[in-house]
C-alpha cells in the first residue's frame, strides 16, 4: 500500500482495510472496496482507542498496526502525521508495564482490553 487511504477512495486496499476492520468487530456497511462513511468512522474509532489522532486516514504504518503487526517504533511514527502519539504516551506505556509487573493485571488481560471495540458514542 503506497498511498494514504481516505474517504471516497476505491480499490483492493480499501477492501483489505474493510476486512481488517470487520475482523476487529466494526460494522462496515459501505459498498465493498469503497471507503465510505462507516469505514471512516471505524478508522477514527480505532485511532481514538489507540491514542492516535482521529483523522480517518490510513497510511501504511497504521494499516500494519491494524493488521496486528509489531508495534510501530515512535521514530517511524514521528514522520507520519496520522500516527503521532500523544505527548504522554511514554508515561502511559511505563505505567502499564509497571502494573503488569506488579501483577495488577496480566499482559493477556491488557491485550484483550485494548482490542475491545468501543462504540464511538462513548469516546
Amino acid at each position: 500500500m503506497a498511498r494514504v487511504l481516505k474517504i471516497f477512495m476505491r480499490g483492493k486496499s480499501v477492501g483489505l482495510l474493510q476486512e481488517v476492520l470487520r475482523r476487529m468487530g466494526y460494522d462496515i456497511t459501505d459498498q465493498k472496496n469503497l471507503f465510505g462513511t462507516t469505514t471512516r468512522e471505524a478508522v477514527k474509532s480505532y485511532q481514538k482507542q489507540h491514542g492516535l489522532k482521529p483523522t480517518g486516514l490510513v497510511d501504511e504504518v497504521l494499516m500494519k498496526q491494524m493488521q496486528g503487526g509489531a508495534p510501530v517504533p515512535i521514530e517511524e511514527q514521528a514522520d507520519v502525521k496520522t500516527s503521532v502519539l500523544p505527548s504522554h504516551q511514554a508515561e502511559l506505556d511505563a505505567l502499564i508495564r509497571l502494573l503488569i509487573k506488579k501483577e495488577v493485571f496480566s499482559q493477556a488481560e491488557w491485550d484483550a482490553e485494548k482490542n475491545k471495540v468501543v462504540p464511538s458514542s462513548l469516546i
